[in-house]
């Protein structure tokens, strides 16, 4: 998988955090999916020290950096890496076809290191926000036709199962429902696929519950209503509460300048 030459972030949405400064908002950042802050841990330290290097890369916005190490340490940085291809497909790289293979190839690093890691809910739900990314690029009833809808949704409810209190997680099961309702109808989504709206209002009202704070939570449960064909007042609510959010780190200052593009 190619992670060289990566569009930078301007400046002015990257952070300059020391790792301590980073240990210090762990829990703020991490609020939503309850990743444990990697030098609270006892363990390999070589690991360690260079996982925290590589969240610190991360949060301070040189996703490419945040890539590569998660890379080098294969199922023990599929989270940090899924979060990094995930952040730069979303708001840096304008190249199509660099983005499919971006997401197909930490798809097959994602999926080792959920069966080499079974009890850890965030190796499940990266997963589950690959494969999603990948499912919204190439088209929702592809990505069904192909099968990725059900191992989607059995990688979202392994992160449930394994930490209830996983906001992402909470917000990625609503989307899978909204998702399918918007792009096959309700009735068909409902009968084949199980997919329900008040099942996907009552996870993003979860997720809310858990993370509100977090401009992405409202983002979501705003771009989930416009899939539901709901209450376009509610949406534009979210999105001005996103918008209104501090930023912690780079992702949320890419997050926030998004909600304020909806609310202009």
């Amino acid at each position: 998988m190619k992670l060289s030459n990566w569009e930078q972030l301007p400046k002015d949405y990257t952070f300059d955090y020391t790792q301590e400064q980073l240990a210090a908002n762990w829990d703020a950042l991490h609020v939503g999916d309850q990743y444990e802050y990697p030098l609270n841990y006892e363990g390999d330290e070589d690991i360690l020290n260079a996982q925290a290097q590589a969240w610190l890369y991360f949060h301070n916005g040189n996703f490419q950096k945040a890539a590569e190490i998660g890379l080098e340490l294969e199922e023990h940085g599929s989270v940090v890496l899924a979060k990094a291809v995930a952040a730069y497909c979303d708001y840096l790289c304008e190249d199509e076809d660099a983005v499919l293979k971006l997401l197909l190839g930490t798809m097959e690093v994602c999926e080792k290191s959920a069966e080499a890691l079974p009890d850890c809910a965030n190796t499940q739900f990266v997963n589950a926000l690959i494969m999603g990314r990948y499912s919204q690029r190439i088209s929702i009833t592809k990505a069904l036709a192909q099968g990725l809808g059900g191992k989607i949704k059995s990688y979202i409810e392994a992160a449930l199962e394994l930490e209830p209190n996983h906001a992402e997680a909470h917000t990625a099961m609503a989307l899978y429902h909204a998702e399918i309702i918007d792009k096959i109808g309700a009735m068909i989504g409902g009968l084949t696929y199980g997919a329900k709206k008040p099942i996907a209002l009552k996870h993003f009202d979860t997720s809310m519950e858990l993370a509100s704070e977090l401009p992405i939570t409202s983002i979501e449960y705003g771009n989930g209503l416009s899939l539901l064909g709901g209450n376009d007042r509610k949406a534009t609510e979210l999105y001005q509460q996103a918008a209104e959010c501090e930023a912690l780190d780079a992702i949320q200052n890419c997050d926030i300048s998004f909600a304020q593009d909806q609310v202009e």
